[in-house]
């Protein structure tokens, strides 16, 4: 089932046009990365926080889909910590907080190479009844 799974998030052509990589899942978990490029700078030439979320909502999605069954997300709270800056490698890893039948709380950390933390947030999905993966 893990190749099967691995197979269908590297399906994610946003995440790939990102440049994200899947490093590591397992049930509830996942830990994926990023190098920040200049096209991804703002204004004031750090890290947009757009990006920075795009690479925890991949780290949340595959958490979230580990069990094979579908979860969509129905809330994200993103809290940044620290700029981002050209060519850091940036770290996400998802922890499945709680899940239920219908729902999941999960914790995603945003972490550069040196352990310190860019962003936290905290997401919440409904899990459908269908699964795409047994």
């Amino acid at each position: 089932m893990r190749e099967e799974l691995l197979e269908h998030f590297e399906k994610d052509e946003y995440a790939k046009w990102l440049g994200i990589s899947i490093l590591n899942f397992g049930e509830g978990f996942a830990e994926v990365a990023m190098d920040i490029k200049n096209y991804m700078l703002n204004f004031h030439g750090t890290a947009n926080g757009g990006a920075i979320f795009s690479l925890a909502d991949v780290a949340f999605a595959i958490a979230s889909n580990s069990y094979g069954q579908t979860a969509v997300g129905i809330t994200m709270t993103m809290h940044y910590m620290e700029a981002g800056a050209a060519g850091e490698h940036l770290i996400a890893v998802a922890k499945e907080d709680k899940k239920n039948q219908r729902l999941g709380l999960y914790r995603i950390e945003v972490k550069n190479e040196q352990g310190s933390l860019i962003a936290l947030a905290e997401g919440m999905v409904y899990r459908k009844k269908d699964y795409f993966i047994r």
